[in-house]
């Protein structure tokens, strides 16, 4: 959507009020003027979505001359901008003045206001000759929140290690085979390919009584014994956690 002027009169205005505005693949909402002042541009909406190189500009002096730049009015409760897609929202000019971009929204993600276009999205409102406009953002301060989204462990829990060093292994004296599943299709690490629903491990087996040395003096668990349960969380050599009993 566009009401541009290509002469030295000035811009119409542009006024939408929808649920949610999405602008993809270079789409624009442009009041710009070649030689005149810029249009306004007023945005209600919940969500203001912008992808893929998308414009929301008043500019004025596309031409490289006189005109102030238009004012652009926003209230949206979120703004997305992914920071990569080079998506603006700019009242700039060329000799004239740059225009007012007034932003009120709960959440501004992707998108930044800067002093000059950058190739990331940008909020702008500068003056290649002239004087800059203002930018008035009104959002939550959520820097807190993104400075302390730390990366995964490279090395999650290694399930084989836990289960051979645990007590509850070693003291179960039947003949048997513990397969490690996987974890339902989700890899260990963030980077590794997805895991097979099918078996990814074994344990070894408990050695029948002939392997046994003579000098163990262990009882063996039968069927119909009682289950002892885990008495507490204890740390392996390796410094990982299980939850198990005491060895007797």
């Amino acid at each position: 959507m566009f009401v541009n002027s290509s002469g030295s009169g000035n811009t119409g205005d542009i006024k939408v009020n929808s649920p949610q505005i999405t602008l993809d693949n270079q789409g624009t909402l442009n009041a710009n003027s070649a030689s005149g002042n810029g249009g306004n541009i007023n945005l209600t909406s919940d969500l203001l979505l912008m992808r893929r190189g998308a414009q929301i500009s008043t500019n004025a002096g596309t031409a490289q001359q006189g005109g102030d730049g238009g004012n652009i009015n926003m209230n949206s409760k979120f703004i997305v901008a992914p920071s990569q897609e080079n998506s603006d929202i700019t009242a700039n000019a060329f000799s004239g003045t740059g225009g007012n971009v007034e932003i009120l929204s709960q959440g501004i993600f992707g998108i930044e206001p800067r002093a000059q276009q950058t190739d990331k999205s940008d909020i702008t409102a500068s003056s290649e000759l002239g004087v800059p406009g203002n930018l008035n953002l009104t959002d939550p301060d959520d820097s807190s929140i993104r400075n302390n989204l730390n990366d995964l462990p490279d090395n999650q829990i290694d399930t084989n290690t836990i289960i051979a060093n645990s007590c509850i292994v070693r003291s179960n004296e039947q003949n048997g085979t513990f397969l490690i599943t996987g974890s339902g299709g989700l890899p260990q690490n963030p980077s590794d390919a997805p895991l097979s629903s099918y078996s990814t491990g074994s344990i070894r087996s408990i050695p029948s009584d002939t392997e046994k040395s003579p000098a163990s003096n262990r009882q063996s668990w039968k069927i119909g014994d009682p289950v002892v349960e885990p008495q507490g969380v204890y740390k392996l050599p390796n410094g990982q956690l299980v939850l198990s009993r005491e060895c007797n």
